[in-house]
């Protein structure tokens, strides 16, 4: 969070790379040596790093900041909710990181001076008005959106300002050689083309029909396409918070009251793709605007720009609030979409936005979301539940009981049928198992490790649910008769006949341009020779399949090769190939270099913070842990 102040000290949209590439450093991971109480360390501690602790409290504040910057993201509340157990472990490895690099700067005796802390918050855009003073107010509010105290704030403000007394040297140190820089330069802007021919399987006429005897002898030498799999029916009850759920009352009240409590995983604002130019003065802004709206693409507009000496941006999927240049985020969320709005005049600059795209506002509608809010209110009430109504469970099975003798009033659901391994029934759709995709996992290979002589046991399983199965029957792999699946044997006969016959025309193909070239070895054979645009290893390449530019990059001049796709045969032949001279374009020879510095110094930065986290003698609460990571799933 405190990366996203600072850095609107350069633009908005520079900040926003930079979160991505913060939070993907701070990622290292936390150390193997994990207790179950570490060293001085209390029950409602999470860890220690070195002498200093991480508490629930804080976990679970930083928690709830990542979920409201997830929620900006990703307008679907149920892949968040997916994502809980991952928040919670990724917010955890921040803070030790954090922790980390504080005992180090605490060792090098570096303090940061009230004023240094003071000047840099007035100094952060974020908190400035129109006029690019320092307001309080904007001061407040935006702590208060983003959920921070100022407490909380002022000391992350002096600990950011330590990081960066400590890490700075070391990242001012990397730098890589003009020899290695050449080396990358080449190697990404190096380009090839290759001529090519595409043999199709599609469009090809059909084989003369086939014997039956030649049909027979094709289903008998594939039996693993017609082999049915094994399947096992199976009598499952299951009980979980979920099923349970299913039976509690609930009136409307409880669930609006609910739906109120938990709005904000509901909705969303609207959302807006845009591409931005960020100009000097009006007069080159105009000028670049005239060019926009006459209908350049954004990349001429790119180039343009550039030689304007403006600079241009992309953000993909932003909310109004989260374009903290006021004007420029009106206008773009009152454009229409596809056309050219500004000159907009800002303190970055003077400004033209175009929306791209636009994701429209969500509103939490209790009727859409009626079963959604009783599935997890229920769940939530019945979590108390479970395993009491699991112990009864248990002693009914000790007792004797079968599955089908579980009285109702416990809340438990009972499911019957036939499935595979893959948890699919005969006719190809997913056996109807109530519950989680793990539960739903765990449940199908204990069935397909059960025999049918096994008495139903009452086994724990994920999310808190509790199951027992009995398999009544197994019905072992068989090649399904052959007249039951005729058509889909002639059929792949068929495309095995084409298959064939277009490998032996790409293979015959590619042995005469091995010795005197494809155009040549295509002359008179009927099929085009294409070349292919200019291509570079890091950039797409549009309309030829994946697997062509790689072989292309991994061929020698004069080579060709046969590649094989789902669509047809390709014979390539390498045909360009052109390494650039660092000294024709300098401009792109040191973007590469800034490029490789950074890569080196987050290598660098990695391999020291993991050195810090070695040092500081990371323990965990394991017991604290797990109960905060289910109480997120909860």
């Amino acid at each position: 969070m405190l990366g996203f102040f600072r850095t609107l000290a350069n633009t908005w949209l520079a900040r926003i790379f930079f979160l991505a590439l913060a939070a993907a450093f701070v990622a290292w991971g936390v150390s193997g040596r994990s207790g179950l109480l570490g060293g001085g360390m209390g029950a409602s501690d999470i860890a220690t790093v070195g002498g200093r602790t991480i508490t629930q409290a804080e976990l679970d504040q930083q928690v709830q900041s990542e979920i409201r910057r997830l929620q900006q993201q990703i307008p679907d509340p149920a892949q968040i909710e997916a994502l809980r157990q991952t928040i919670v472990m990724q917010s955890l490895q921040r803070l030790v990181a954090q922790r980390a690099v504080d005992e180090e700067a605490d060792k090098l005796g570096i303090a940061v001076p009230k004023s240094a802390r003071d000047q840099a918050v007035y100094e952060m855009p974020a908190f400035q008005d129109p006029s690019g003073k320092f307001s309080p107010a904007i001061y407040q509010s935006v702590l208060q959106n983003n959920g921070l105290s100022e407490g909380r704030f002022l000391a992350d403000v002096s600990a950011d300002i330590a990081h960066q007394q400590l890490l700075r040297p070391i990242e001012a140190n990397v730098r890589p050689s003009d020899t290695l820089t050449a080396l990358i330069f080449q190697f990404f802007n190096e380009a090839r083309t290759a001529d090519y021919v595409f043999l199709p399987f599609a469009g090809q006429p059909d084989p003369a029909a086939p014997s039956d005897a030649v049909l027979e002898r094709f289903y008998r030498n594939n039996p693993q396409r017609y082999t049915a799999p094994e399947y096992r029916r199976i009598k499952l009850v299951i009980l979980s918070p979920e099923t349970i759920g299913r039976t509690l009352p609930l009136s409307d009240a409880d669930m609006r009251a609910w739906l109120a409590a938990h709005k904000s995983e509901f909705e969303a604002e609207e959302k807006r793709s845009l591409e931005v130019i960020t100009a000097n003065d009006a007069a080159s802004a105009n000028a670049l605007a005239q060019k926009w709206r006459a209908g350049a693409s954004w990349e001429q507009m790119q180039a343009a720009a550039k030689a304007a000496g403006a600079n241009t941006a992309t953000l993909t999927d932003t909310t109004e609030r989260g374009i903290p240049a006021p004007e420029l985020a009106r206008a773009a969320f009152a454009a229409a979409p596809g056309a050219v709005t500004g000159p907009i005049t800002e303190p970055l600059g003077v400004q033209l936005v175009k929306v791209t795209a636009i994701t429209p506002a969500k509103t939490a509608d209790f009727a859409a979301l009626r079963d959604t809010i009783r599935k997890r209110l229920g769940a939530e009430r019945a979590a108390d539940l479970v395993d009491p109504r699991a112990q009864k469970l248990q002693d009914l099975f000790a007792g004797g009981a079968h599955l089908d003798e579980v009285p109702a009033d416990l809340g438990a659901a009972g499911v019957e049928g036939t499935l595979d391994a893959q948890g699919n029934t005969p006719d190809g759709t997913p056996a109807p198992i109530p519950g989680s995709a793990d539960l739903r996992q765990r449940i199908v290979a204990d069935a397909f490790k059960a025999s049918p002589s096994d008495q139903p046991q009452l086994v724990e399983g994920p999310d808190h649910a509790w199951y027992a199965l009995q398999v009544e029957g197994i019905t072992k792999p068989a090649l399904k008769p052959l007249d039951q699946v005729r058509t889909q044997v002639l059929a792949d006969w068929r495309a095995d006949q084409i298959r064939h016959s277009q490998e032996a025309a790409a293979t015959h193909l590619l042995g005469l341009a091995r010795h005197e070239g494809l155009t040549q070895a295509a002359w008179g054979s009927g099929v085009q020779v294409a070349r292919t645009p200019e291509l570079f290893r890091n950039r797409p390449a549009p309309g030829l399949p994946a697997e062509m530019k790689p072989a292309i990059f991994a061929m020698k001049p004069g080579e060709a090769h046969m590649l094989e796709t789902n669509k047809g045969f390709y014979v390539v032949a390498l045909a360009t190939v052109k390494v650039p001279d660092p000294k024709s374009d300098p401009t792109a020879f040191e973007q590469t270099r800034d490029q490789l510095t950074q890569a080196l110094s987050q290598d660098t930065l990695q391999s020291f913070a993991e050195g810090l986290q070695d040092a500081a003698h990371v323990s965990l609460n394991a017991k604290a842990l797990q109960a905060m990571v289910q109480q997120q799933q909860q």
